[in-house]
């Protein structure tokens, strides 16, 4: 896949039945019918990376004005995860992502953005600065009929690592026919760039 296609590949669903490798979601889309039909337009080794399955991501969203609440809900999920600090304008990582408070009101770090999984993977934390305070968004995966999951990986901007982000697509009734479209995505882990031959450019770049 060529850099930005998976950002539009929007999953459309076509309006001719008759075409076995169509997309015609009526009236619910099937991972398996997902996967035949990325398997003719991408090669075996993205289609294995994408990974399409049922499923469906919720989220929770909630406000918090502290810093100092803002890293103890940052602290309670223990998996991977990255966060943006004002204090030094770093992107903190693991092992460096250990946030011990340092007192009831004094964070170490001032948190600005970022993401963090839970240990068994099954949710993530998305937490960003916003003029109310702290904006927290809790994501978890539950399983669903009418949605699908695909995998995508976003290379570290220092080439070293993926971000890998399961991403939900949710069938849209648009201009009279049903379409799959990215509605919620969350981070799940880091993963290593191994060698050179595992750095194509069928990945996205991140800032």
């Amino acid at each position: 896949m060529s850099p930005n296609r998976w950002s539009v590949l929007t999953l459309v669903g076509l309006t001719n039945p008759t075409n076995p490798n169509s997309l015609h979601l009526m009236p619910k889309s099937d991972a398996e019918i997902i996967r035949n039909v990325l398997r003719e337009i991408l090669n075996p080794k993205d289609t294995n990376d994408l990974n399409p399955r049922s499923g469906v991501i919720k989220s929770e969203a909630w406000t918090v004005a502290t810093a100092t609440e803002a890293m103890q809900e940052f602290e309670k999920l223990d998996g991977d995860g990255w966060l943006q600090d004002a204090h030094t304008r770093s992107i903190l990582r693991p092992p460096g992502l250990a946030m011990t408070l340092a007192g009831a009101d004094a964070p170490k770090v001032w948190p600005v953005v970022g993401e963090r999984a839970s240990r068994d993977g099954k949710s993530s934390l998305h937490l960003r600065r916003a003029a109310e305070g702290w904006l927290l968004n809790r994501l978890e995966e539950t399983d669903s009929a009418d949605a699908i999951l695909l995998t995508h990986r976003l290379l570290s901007a220092d080439l070293k690592s993926y971000l890998v982000y399961h991403v939900s697509y949710t069938p849209q009734h648009i201009c009279g026919h049903d379409e799959l479209r990215p509605t919620a995505s969350r981070f799940v882990h880091f993963e290593n760039v191994t060698d050179e031959s595992n750095r194509p450019n069928n990945r996205n770049q991140s800032t």
